[in-house]
């Protein structure tokens, strides 16, 4: 068969895999060989979200899929799990993109992890188009615990982000809080710098005649919902313990946490054992599953750690806007999570990390949900959706005019928006 675009795609998350972005990377597979490009996918087995490898022969028609690292053992310890991941994974994908490069027009490295986009750089032939799409800035992240041992984590991060952003013909970050940041840490050209949010990866459009999680979600409750991963981006502590509080308060609404992996493991030992009203722990459903999981959901909850903010946007988010999910995020105001929900009409933001405001932000929530419709919130949401394309995400990706229109209009938007911030002035 002739592709019009032959392309590689590399990330250790890719199908079946839990994680969101795992499930983000099929959808963009997906999408690239729906569009009659041939895609080659170099990825790990599935591992999250227990860090425990499972071997995985499971294929996707027009997708070749290169697994590695099914004996791998991952460290209890979290950085020693990602350098080990970063490490492997480098060797891996630098193997398999080798001996695929003389057959490939385009590499799609989807970040982080990094480094193996560091060694890509100097294996692939100039003609390959080199185009990254970045989740999350794992420089800022680090950076946000302060010690001496992480202060030369950060620079090592800082160098690897550094190179590998600037090798790319196109960086197209997840949201423009990490496009400006990026832009102005790496010194990256802005005609190699793209912004498109997370895409839309669900059909939400009806409400879902499934009842596997009837279960779970009894429908003579109301219930509040964490699902993701758990970790510091997610101050995942705090979140609990918000909703171990709120568990006790509401007799007629049930809070809920499905996640897994160490941090998870933990929580819920320690939660289980509370008498009386608390939170209920779940492991992530499969994505089967994930319309029935919204339309159970009167509220869920998207948390924001101090500090990450301007370094990751919640992949889940479009998905949760387009099913008309009111959301209780936990932001600042000003940060891009709190200006979508504000654009879409369809949540509440927790401006800070405070108990008495999250408990004075439910309550306000839970009344919205009792006086209006999820197919309500979607109407509001329906003008919103083309910033949440797949489509048009394929179309950045492989396409450089574009790219280079998307990069000028987004400079004279930021011009036109400081001038109007001086006029009100």
């Amino acid at each position: 068969m002739d592709w019009q675009q032959k392309i590689i795609f590399v990330s250790p998350f890719f199908y079946p895999e839990l994680i969101s972005t795992g499930k983000a990377n099929q959808h963009l597979a997906e999408a690239f060989v729906a569009e009659g490009h041939g895609v080659t996918v170099v990825c790990s087995h599935p591992l999250y979200p227990a860090w425990v490898p499972v071997h995985s022969n499971a294929k996707i028609r027009g997708i070749e899929i290169l697994r590695g690292g099914a004996r791998m053992r991952y460290p209890k310890a979290m950085p020693l799990r990602r350098l080990l991941l970063e490490g492997w994974f480098a060797l891996h994908a630098c193997t398999r993109v080798w001996r695929l490069r003389q057959r490939a027009d385009v590499v799609v490295s989807v970040l982080p992890p990094s480094l193996f986009a560091f060694f890509l750089d100097w294996l692939l032939p100039r003609r390959i188009r080199r185009v990254a799409v970045i989740h999350d800035l794992q420089g800022v992240l680090a950076a946000q615990e302060k010690s001496v041992p992480r202060r030369a984590i950060v620079r090592l991060i800082h160098a690897v982000e550094s190179r590998v952003f600037r090798a790319q013909e196109l960086c197209i970050f997840f949201s423009r809080d990490m496009a400006q940041v990026a832009q102005e840490a790496y010194q990256l050209d802005p005609s190699r710098v793209a912004v498109h949010y997370p895409f839309i990866s669900l059909s939400v459009e009806n409400e879902p005649a499934k009842q596997r999680l009837i279960g779970m979600f009894p429908p003579d409750k109301r219930h509040v919902v964490y699902s993701g991963a758990l970790g510091y981006k997610q101050n995942s502590q705090q979140l609990v313990a918000f909703l171990q509080i709120a568990a006790r308060r509401y007799s007629d609404v049930q809070f809920h946490v499905l996640s897994g992996g160490p941090f998870f493991n933990e929580l819920r030992t320690q939660y289980e054992k509370i008498p009386g009203p608390r939170v209920h722990f779940h492991p992530l459903v499969d994505e089967q599953d994930l319309a029935e999981l919204y339309a159970r959901s009167a509220i869920q909850v998207i948390p924001q750690a101090e500090g990450t903010e301007i370094a990751a946007l919640p992949s889940k988010l479009p998905n949760l806007l387009a099913a008309g999910v009111h959301l209780l995020a936990i932001c600042s105001e000003d940060s891009e999570v709190g200006r979508l929900v504000r654009q879409a009409g369809t949540g509440s933001i927790v401006e800070r990390w405070d108990q008495e405001l999250f408990l004075k932000r439910l309550d306000e929530a839970l009344e919205i949900v009792q006086r209006e419709s999820a197919l309500e919130r979607r109407s509001r949401v329906e003008p919103l959706l083309d910033q949440f394309s797949v489509a048009n995400l394929v179309q950045l990706a492989l396409d450089a005019e574009m790219a280079a229109d998307k990069s000028k209009k987004k400079a004279s938007m930021s011009i036109a928006v400081e001038e109007q911030a001086e006029t009100h002035a």
